[in-house]
């Protein structure tokens, strides 16, 4: 893990992420990346290097310099509050957030997304509600969206909830890295629901193949009962104090998305507790 990326509004939340974004930096030598993206919605065109262009009206013009120059110089003060043993970059961009934080993700080979949220609630600003549930569903790398900051961020209790089905190659390969960097356990999840029961010696079944596949160790499993699976998992995570919550998602849209639901971002939105989310494709 060598590059992370905080998309920031600023916030106070956005400001927890990159205080837990710079405790995994120093954690794996890795480096930040600032991204501060406004979602402007006036009648300003840009050029390939991103300049307003010049057939843009005078005072669009004029109020988009302006909000440059502000934000560069918020992002500049930001930067000055991170200690020296963290690499920074940085950049100020106009546009739609979850588009560019993709693309930039493409871009620069981000291993990691850390992301502030307030829930459900959200909060007035570049992070909020929709826009937060497609970074985690579009976003190829794993992300880590943080609502509360804990006084000292570790990953020693991890919370893999998954139904041990399909092909998880890509996913419980990254979820190692994370485990071999914070010498992290793993509880393997199954929460059973009356919509969705299997059978103990099936569970059983299917999370012995898991295991046997993708070589896990440190871990132990369990099956938790529950209304819902997103209810399943955050109770579960409460009981075991985990620190982090890891789900995957399928990040399709549309109606496939609508029958299969969307716990990851359900989760994202209710968990007090920091989530990683890996993207399955």
């Amino acid at each position: 893990m060598k590059k992370i990326l905080i998309p920031t509004d600023f916030s106070e939340q956005a400001n927890n992420a990159l205080k837990v974004a710079i405790q995994i930096a120093k954690k794996c030598g890795a480096e930040i990346h600032l991204l501060h993206i406004e979602e402007y919605v006036g009648n300003v065109g840009f050029s390939a290097l991103g300049d307003v262009e010049a057939d843009s009206s005078a005072m669009d013009k004029l109020f988009v310099l302006k909000l440059l120059e502000v934000n560069k110089k918020r992002m500049l003060e930001l930067i000055d509050t991170i200690d020296d043993e963290v690499t920074v970059f940085h950049m100020v961009e106009i546009g739609q957030m979850f588009r560019l934080v993709r693309e930039y993700v493409t871009g620069q080979g981000i291993d990691l997304v850390v992301m502030g949220t307030n829930g459900a609630s959200g909060f007035s600003g570049a992070l909020i509600g929709s826009n937060t549930e497609k970074v985690v569903r579009q976003v190829g790398c794993p992300v880590l969206s943080v609502r509360n900051l804990p006084e000292v961020f570790d990953m020693k209790k991890i919370v893999f909830a998954t139904n041990f089905d399909g092909d998880q190659t890509a996913v419980t390969e990254q979820l190692k890295q994370f485990q071999t960097i914070f010498g992290a356990h793993l509880y393997l999840l199954y929460v059973n629901t009356i919509f969705s029961f299997s059978s103990s010696r099936t569970i059983r079944e299917r999370v012995e193949q898991f295991v046997t596949k993708h070589g896990l160790t440190n871990y132990e499993f369990h099956s938790y009962n529950d209304e819902t699976e997103e209810r399943g998992i955050i109770h579960f995570a409460d009981e075991v104090d985990a620190d982090v919550i890891a789900v995957a998602t399928h990040g399709r849209t549309g109606f496939s998305h609508l029958l299969l639901g969307s716990i990851a971002e359900d989760i994202v939105n209710h968990a007090l507790r920091p989530v990683l989310t890996f993207h399955l494709g």
